[in-house]
């Protein structure tokens, strides 16, 4: 620090030292023991603008009116220039007139502070927050009053501002150890509320915390699951940013990117920052900073030409008509944030248009404020480029942000601040018995004998302005928080107004008016800003690796799978007997699957089953109209009809496996196949032992003659018959086959099915058949070279080898099939093995009888393969 700037060298004595170090009350015992002597003395200049009257009790205020600072020589070789500040801001002065207009207001009042003038010391700091620490100081020591000694105590009971956190953490850490209030008109940063770092701070504006909730709430209640954030490079972006991203992730709800607006803005670093938009596609993009930062952005957007994007505006500049204009309205038509309640402050109108610089010929801010208005100059130059201020200009016929009374928000704020002091200063006096008539000892018990009182009234306040606004503030020195919701918006006639669409309090949570929002492009459609498009029912999420977790697939569910609502994470498994509907968003019940007669495969089993009865039926015609021919009775007529017979109840038998499933079908199924085909095969059996008997006995005797007579072979074929019919009865009767319902997890139906019952019994039926067929097999195919033109047993061979082709076959394709498709394999070897039969023991019998009937001779029975005739 140099002798230039305004540096106050505190040359504490060693009892105000130890008094700082002691307790609040140690604090108290040795202030009232303070010899008041100056604690320091002035080295170098005072130039901070301001205006300054002194009263009874002063009230310090801090604001921003220029925002363009001038960046001193700090080389160290040279006093530093003098800061220059340019840049005025017709809304920042309005607040300090509002400061102002409060405290006029207050002194004229006879019932609140009777007696006693309530005085002001007011400084521009422009937009940085060390020109804040010096407005702070100056006001802590008295420097700008006394040019060369500092006041043993404070000159203000309390101080308005700053205008942002940064500046209001500055000067609240510096007058905090005066133990003198601070109340922020205009910083939300959370860090505020710590009592343990800033233990006299209070405002009149809700904390970044409650914004980020209602904030959470807007972007949520839209369903906007892919936004960016803009925040700038200080405690109050970098406080709402956290806040925020907390509080949305918490939702699922992603941040596509976080750009911070630099300190010192950089061209290549506003215009990547702008890029970003394009570059991840998103379509709503909230911004948290000052109108400063903001309008970096602005004319970043208008270069690139961004557009159709859903602005959100943090509290800061939601309701600033410096960027609302028909330049922006492109660009930002429709923005939407949460703004300060407005309120209409009766009288200020009338006092803003008072002000005029020949009443305050001291006062460089209000001639600032005439030559901004008007665009004229006070100061006569020789090469000014506007012309001069006359002074006869008319404010009234004006219309600019300075006299806008349809948007006091944050002017609100500084007139509560200013009342809660004086309420506060009131009780104080009120309960304490403090002369009103003398300033020193009205300073002297708040600040020496009494050093926290004031504090603690002022945050004890309670009561309601003349706008109805309810003032008080919680243990953290924060209001009661409410916020109106606006949005941006054009009238029929052309002009820019801040619509009330919604508002929000932590008790009556979010109200919205979604049917009077004008989004962006005078859009009435809600906006949609999502990574990727929402997944239907039916569809489950799957995160794209290495990408935000709004960023997904939408993947089918699985068969048996189901998701009913939009986004499912995961599809829900059906019940056991339900399985998922095509469009995977309903469980409905299995079919039950059975061989149908209707469907293909039935109606070709049946078909084939009725091909072959009718086959049978056709050879019994023909055997029976050529009973008496020469081929019908040497292969012994009973034998072949009944054969016939039996073939055709093989073909009947299998038609049970057609149909759903009952208990008589069932037991049809397997007994009356396993006694039909037990029959057939008892017949060629039979057949199969004349013929072998009849070949190679060369002179059979009446014995064996009458062994093999045809009523012998019926009884043996009784016998053979009668095993089979025996195990059957027994297998119906003790454990008999019966209809199940067969359901699996990965199947959508529900096999209707013959359970065998006893796999004893069912066993036995089939190894019955295959002994049987074995036998006939070896018999037939030792008489296969038999003498004789006819040698019926050598189609009997044939017939026993695809007999038993078929059941070798039918055991692993019977245990491999799944559902109907068991029931089908059985009744295909059914089937096959009938054929089989028919086909090879009767069609060379009726090839002949009805093709070459000349060879249906005795002759040609006896003859011997290759005679001649």
């Amino acid at each position: 620090m140099t002798s230039g700037d305004p540096v106050v060298k505190l040359r504490l004595t060693a009892q105000y030292v130890s008094s700082q170090r002691g307790s609040c009350r140690s604090r108290d015992r040795i202030g009232a023991e303070r010899q008041l002597h100056s604690p320091c003395t002035v080295d170098g200049h005072f130039d901070l603008q301001g205006i300054i009257r002194k009263g009874d009790v002063d009230i310090g205020g801090i604001f921003t009116i220029n925002y363009v600072e001038s960046e001193p020589d700090i080389s160290f070789r040279k006093v530093p220039n003098r800061m220059v500040c340019t840049g005025f801001s017709l809304r920042d002065f309005q607040f300090l007139q509002t400061m102002v207009f409060a405290t006029e207001e207050i002194n004229q009042s006879d019932t609140l502070l009777p007696n006693v003038t309530l005085g002001y010391r007011i400084y521009d700091v422009c937009y940085t927050h060390f020109q804040a620490i010096r407005a702070a100081l100056s006001m802590m020591t008295g420097v700008g009053d006394n040019a060369n000694r500092c006041v043993p105590h404070p000159s203000v009971a309390a101080i308005i501002g700053g205008s942002w956190s940064t500046q209001s953490i500055a000067v609240s850490r510096l007058v905090g150890t005066f133990n003198v209030p601070v109340i922020s008109y205009f910083s939300t940063c959370a860090c505020l509320s710590d009592k343990h770092d800033h233990p006299t701070f209070l405002r009149t504006i809700p904390s970044d915390l409650f914004q980020s909730q209602a904030l959470v709430q807007l972007v949520n209640h839209f369903n906007w699951t892919w936004i960016g954030i803009i925040s700038e490079d200080n405690d109050y972006g970098q406080s709402a940013t956290s806040l925020f991203k907390n509080d949305v992730t918490k939702l699922g709800i992603c941040v596509a990117f976080t750009e911070i607006i630099p300190t010192v803005p950089v061209a290549g670093k506003i215009s990547r920052i702008v890029r970003n938009i394009l570059l991840y596609k998103v379509k709503v993009v909230l911004i948290i900073a000052t109108e400063f930062s903001v309008g970096l952005i602005f004319q970043e957007v208008f270069y690139q030409n961004i557009t159709g994007i859903q602005w959100i505006a943090s509290e800061a500049w939601s309701t600033s008509s410096l960027f609302f204009t028909e330049q922006s309205y492109k660009y930002f038509s429709g923005t939407i944030g949460f703004a300060i309640r407005r309120a209409d402050i009766t009288g200020l109108k009338s006092f803003l248009l008072g002000i005029h610089p020949s009443q305050h010929r001291n006062d460089p801010l209000t001639v600032k404020l005439w030559e901004e208005i008007f665009n004229c100059s006070y100061e006569r130059t020789d090469n000014f480029t506007r012309l001069p201020c006359t002074g006869l200009e008319n404010l009234n016929a004006t219309d600019n942000i300075y006299l806008d009374m349809t948007n006091l928000r944050i002017a609100n704020n500084v007139y509560k601040a200013v009342y809660a002091v004086a309420h506060a200063l009131h009780n104080l006096m009120a309960l304490n018995g403090v002369n009103t008539h003398s300033v020193i000892e009205t300073l002297n018990k708040v600040y020496t004998t009494s050093p926290y009182k004031l504090l603690r009234y002022l945050k004890s306040v309670n009561f309601t302005t003349k706008t109805g606004d309810k003032v008080s503030f919680d243990r953290n020195g924060d209001p009661y928080p409410t916020y109106d919701l606006v949005n941006w918006q054009r009238g029929d006639n052309g002009s820019f107004f801040f619509a009330h669409v919604g508002e929000f309090s932590p008790d009556e949570n979010f109200r919205l008016d979604e049917h009077i929002i004008m989004w962006h492009g005078s859009q009435k459609e809600v906006p949609i800003s999502m990574c990727s498009p929402s997944c239907p029912s039916g569809t489950r999420r799957k995160a794209q690796p290495g990408r935000h977790s709004c960023c997904f697939d939408c993947i089918p569910c699985e068969d048996g799978k189901i998701s009913n609502k939009s986004n499912s994470l995961e599809c829900m498994k059906c019940p056991l007997e339900y399985w998922s509907n095509p469009s995977r968003d309903c469980c409905v019940p299995k079919e039950l699957e059975f061989i149908s007669f209707k469907e293909t495969l039935g109606s070709v089993l049946l078909g084939g089953a009725l091909l072959g009865m009718f086959f049978t039926v056709c050879v019994i015609t023909v055997f029976a109209y050529h009973r008496y021919s020469p081929i019908v009775r040497a292969n012994n007529s009973d034998l072949s009809f009944c054969i016939l017979f039996s073939i055709f109840l093989c073909f009947l038998s299998s038609v049970t496996y057609l149909g759903q499933p009952s208990t008589l079908s069932c037991m049809l199924r397997h007994t009356g196949f396993g006694i039909t085909f037990a029959l057939c095969m008892s017949c060629i059996l039979c057949k199969t032992i004349v013929v072998l008997v009849a070949f190679n006995v060369q002179h059979p005797d009446r014995k064996l003659a009458s062994f093999f007579n045809p009523r012998k072979q019926k009884v043996l074929i009784f016998l053979c018959t009668t095993f089979q019919i025996i195990v059957c009865a027994s297998w119906n009767i003790i454990s008999p086959p019966r209809p199940v319902r067969k359901i699996t997890d990965d199947s959508s139906s529900i096999n209707l099915e013959c359970n065998a019952g006893s796999v004893v019994a069912f066993s036995l039926v089939l190894g019955y058949i295959g002994i049987l067929v074995s036998v006939c097999f070896t018999l037939a195919f030792c008489a296969r070279n038999l003498p004789n033109h006819y040698n019926e047993a050598k189609f009997i061979t044939f017939s026993m080898v695809i007999v038993s082709a078929v059941w070798i076959s039918f055991i692993p394709a019977y245990l491999s099939s799944p559902g109907k498709y068991l029931e089908a394999v059985e009744m295909f070897a059914i089937l096959f093995s009938s054929y089989g039969l028919l086909i090879c023991i009767f069609a060379p019998k009726c090839y002949i009888i009805l093709l070459q009937p000349d060879k249906n001779k005795r002759r040609h029975m006896r003859a011997k393969p290759g005679s001649r005739h």
